[in-house]
């Protein structure tokens, strides 16, 4: 890197930090550190919301992936408008109108504590682990073009993010995001105009020989179940896999319930919607087009392809901003984690089994996000050692058996009036054990465990609530589905005071755009490829 471009990389690291420190100045307490004082405007919101979905590994190995598979790998965030769709409709409003700050708090007030132990449990770990594996592959690009050791490279970056999270809680994690979506934008253009100027033949002539080689075919209807992003298991697999992250993991909805107003959580997730998907669709477009460009060249993996084109095409200045969006991009998920972890720690655990309900203080959470910060930066330096990095894959490669149970979870409570903490507990743990064996016989893709691991988890779960009768105290008004609407209905309180419908499940002209952007990208991907 020329010092040029570590000025720029540098300038954008201190200005991240600044910001932090301004938006923190007026955090006062645990609401404004957590949730921003649920004051957070929704374009912001949406951005950040797309940012941490869009990790390094999304900018590096999309484009590898795009290059290897063409369009298909685009179907792994198929369903994700009506995933969407379902998240504004039904589980935000619920959420919000609920007013807690960590979601595993709702499974305590319905549920009980040991089913709110181990979905906490089950969302530290995920989330451990796959923010380590955020930090790997950009660690290394990052290494390759300074020369800077890991253990230099790993801590920057993470102390980085703990500061300005530190410094100005979850408003600093929200607009630093969007900040970095926009960096990320900046990159991806300066990429796609590099390789169009370069390319020894026209666009439209590059979008043929592409189609010619296969790279733009999307749709795959076939119904093996092995397949990898066909049709049916990007829409029903994806459709749990975004849903459990979307609707049920603290690390999304922490975000959304940080909104001024029911308006602005919809709102910020209907935009988040169409930038996530857009901005994907580029990443792998960007890989067919990178197919031309270096004319079907084999590379030994296929991060490799990107890291390739950044270091032998990007100019002086512009590989600059290109580190900086990678930079970004990780960042973006490591902030998300830092202050979600905190969040979910403060409330589910150190609240509940050390202060005994007591509230803790600022000071307390934020030495908290410090803690974890530092021991993110000790595992994933662990991470890189020979030994440890393989174990990384293999667990990571897991989290699909039991997020499925997590979800199921949810379900079950929101749902169901005969569910019991016990029943839930025993269902969630059978459901992850039989999950594991059914994914260990290879007779389907991977995605198709999360629907399995769901239905699973609700069957058992279901009957062994029945079975096992639990005394509940619960108020099935407040903490059900159709509880809550019915509550709302005959309080008369079925909007906010902007007119927009706070009950959930019903339908709203957000949700309608989503159902529309859907179909509208089903149709272009079955016109790009005809």
């Amino acid at each position: 890197m020329s010092l040029v471009d570590i000025l720029i990389l540098v300038v954008y690291m201190l200005g991240l930090i600044y910001m932090g420190y301004k938006l923190g100045k007026g955090d006062k307490n645990q609401d404004d550190y957590f949730v921003g004082g649920r004051s957070v405007a929704a374009l912001p919101i949406a951005l950040s919301i797309a940012a941490s979905t869009m990790s390094a590994n999304g900018f590096i190995g999309g484009p590898g992936w795009g290059y290897s598979s063409g369009l298909i790998a685009f179907m792994l965030n198929f369903s994700i408008p009506i995933v969407l769709a379902i998240t504004l409709t039904v589980f935000l409003p619920f959420f919000y109108n609920l007013k807690v700050t960590s979601i595993y708090e709702y499974i305590q007030m319905r549920l009980g504590s040991v089913s709110r132990l181990l979905a906490v449990i089950g969302f530290i770990v995920s989330n451990v682990i796959q923010v380590g594996s955020f930090l790997f592959i950009p660690s290394l690009i990052i290494q390759s073009f300074t020369g800077w050791s890991l253990t230099i490279v790993v801590p920057i970056v993470v102390t980085v993010a703990i500061l300005y999270t530190v410094l100005g809680g979850l408003k600093a994690v929200i607009w630093t995001d969007a900040i970095q979506m926009v960096v990320l934008f900046g990159g991806l253009a300066f990429a796609f105009i590099v390789v169009i100027a370069n390319m020894n033949v026209g666009f439209f002539e590059s979008i043929s020989i592409a189609k010619e080689a296969g790279k733009l075919e999307a749709l795959n209807f076939s119904l093996d179940l092995q397949l990898e992003n066909g049709v049916w298991v990007a829409f029903i697999g994806g459709l749990f896999l975004w849903l459990k992250y979307y609707a049920t993991d603290q690390t999304q909805t922490q975000r959304m319930i940080a909104a001024k107003s029911i308006k602005d959580v919809k709102k910020s997730i209907c935009i988040s919607g169409f930038v996530m998907n857009i901005v994907y669709f580029a990443f792998m477009f960007l890989g067919t087009l990178l197919f031309v460009y270096f004319n079907g060249r084999e590379f030994e993996s296929d991060n490799d392809v990107m890291i390739t084109f950044i270091a032998t095409s990007i100019p002086i200045g512009v590989l600059g901003i290109i580190i900086a969006a990678v930079f970004a991009a990780a960042m973006s998920s490591i902030d998300s984690v830092l202050n979600s972890v905190t969040t979910v720690f403060i409330k589910d655990i150190y609240e509940k089994y050390v202060t005994k309900g007591k509230p803790a203080s600022l000071k307390v959470s934020r030495i908290f996000t410090i803690v974890f910060g530092f021991l993110l930066i000790g595992f994933t330096l662990m991470a890189f050692g020979g030994t440890t990095a393989s174990i990384l894959a293999v667990i990571g490669s897991y989290l699909s058996y039991f997020s499925g149970s997590i979800l199921a979870m949810f379900l079950l409570a929101m749902f169901t009036r005969k569910a019991s903490d016990l029943g839930v507990a025993i269902g969630f743990i059978l459901g992850i054990l039989i999950t594991v064996y059914i994914g260990s016989l290879g007779l389907v893709n991977w995605l198709w465990n999360y629907p399995i691991g769901c239905a699973i988890t609700l069957v058992i779960g279901y009957v062994t609530s029945l079975i096992i009768k639990e005394k509940s105290q619960v108020n099935f008004e407040e903490f059900t589905i159709k509880g809550q609407r019915a509550k709302l209905i005959a309080e008369g309180k079925t909007r906010d005071k902007d007119g927009t419908s706070i009950l959930p499940g019903t339908l709203d002209k957000y949700t309608y755009v989503l159902l529309l952007f859907f179909v509208v990208q089903t149709v272009i991907l079955a016109l790009i490829q005809m």
